[in-house]
């Protein structure tokens, strides 16, 4: 049997579950969890893996939320799917409500689909599936963590697709890392005895100046932005502590690491203008860029548009945000796309207007789609270690 007849089995094994899949969505969907708090949603999503016959690991890699289903052989490829499954918060009338406005509860079953699928022609075909449930994209990145753990190192491809405003293959995304600036000074009134005072305020402010003179001698792609989030409690009253929150983005994780230098730099300086102590804390993780793998990309082009999908968009790095999904791309080739939802509605992920499309049936309908094409990318890969 060749692979294009491969790919028609198990888009027919996706077709007969597919009310299983709807089932899955609209779960996590209804369930919404924070970051690393995703209890329910993975315990739900491991029970659905142990129904398909999946041998799993729960919880995975000495996170509580993590885990590593498997099904097949100890020999030929090993192709991975990951699973998103946290939730954000912000919504609702009184905007204190967690919900899927990314369509994280899309992801997990869309992957869970494609794994599905190439379950029910596994008699076919030698290698094994592993579904790995990645929590915490939204606010700790917990891919990294697993990434730097090895989770990855074994898989000869690894695939995952997300809702998007436009459909985009050749996905990218800025490394990323944050920080939080701190400056100690010494309170005075601000009227009667200023010249006992050290500002520190003035230290935040002076380090914003800086960054705004640096950015002209960064390359085009490079973003920083940053908030002061303790300025002082009153006007009259020099302030001893002043903070602020720096993100800092880049194309390439290695210029990443040469434009924190520089920021650091412009504290640095306010520090030695003001006299007020500098320090900062760096973020547990640091977000890598997409490392693109053009092979797989064309593939999935060509599955996609098997499908009826066309219209995709070139990646655009002046136009993308950051993803630990960068972190796997380094471990292993990764196919990490998105599908369009622009026909559907402007609304654009983390909208509150998005969560009328991330649980939709136009929704569903773009799940099987994903499903379909991950599970197509995936024999093609399959069918060349033949």
């Amino acid at each position: 049997m060749n692979t294009e007849e491969l790919k028609k089995l198990a888009w027919q094994g996706e077709e007969e579950q597919a009310e299983w899949f709807e089932e899955i969505c609209d779960y996590i969907f209804r369930h919404p969890e924070i970051g690393n708090e995703e209890y329910q949603s993975s315990a739900y999503l491991v029970e659905q893996m142990k129904k398909l016959g999946f041998a799993v690991t729960f919880p995975y890699l000495g996170l509580e939320t993590a885990f590593r289903c498997e099904y097949g052989d100890e020999e030929g490829p090993v192709i991975g799917f990951l699973a998103e499954y946290d939730a954000l918060k912000g919504y609702g009338a009184n905007h204190d409500e967690m919900a899927h406005a990314c369509g994280h509860n899309w992801i997990a079953a869309s992957t869970f689909a494609a794994c599905a699928a190439l379950k029910s022609i596994k008699a076919h075909w030698k290698g094994k599936i592993v579904y790995i449930g990645t929590p915490a994209e939204e606010n700790f990145g917990r891919k990294v963590d697993m990434a730097q753990m090895g989770a990855f190192n074994d898989m000869t491809a690894v695939f995952q697709m997300h809702l998007n405003h436009n459909t985009v293959v050749d996905t990218v995304a800025l490394a990323m890392t944050d920080f939080i600036f701190e400056f100690k000074g010494v309170a005075a009134h601000a009227s009667s005895h200023p010249q006992r005072g050290v500002n520190a305020l003035d230290a935040c402010t002076l380090t914003l100046a800086g960054i705004n003179a640096l950015r002209q001698h960064l390359e085009s792609d490079v973003r920083i932005h940053a908030v002061i989030t303790d300025g002082g409690k009153s006007p009259n009253v020099v302030p001893e502590h002043a903070a602020m929150a720096v993100y800092v983005r880049a194309g390439q994780k290695d210029y990443l690491e040469e434009v924190i230098e520089k920021v650091i730099n412009c504290a640095k300086g306010a520090e030695l203008m003001t006299g007020a102590e500098f320090s900062y804390t760096r973020a547990q993780n640091t977000y890598y860029d997409i490392k693109p793998y053009p092979e797989l990309a064309e593939k999935m082009k060509a599955n996609l548009k098997t499908l009826g999908i066309t219209g995709w968009i070139p990646g655009d790095r002046y136009h993308s945000g950051s993803t630990d999904i960068g972190n796997v791309s380094y471990s292993c080739p990764t196919c990490y796309c998105t599908l369009g939802t622009g026909h559907i509605s402007s609304a654009n992920v983390h909208e509150e207007e998005y969560l009328k499309i991330v649980n939709s049936q136009e929704g569903y309908r773009l799940l099987h789609i994903a499903a379909r094409a991950m599970a197509a990318t995936a024999l093609d890969v399959i069918c060349e270690h033949k």
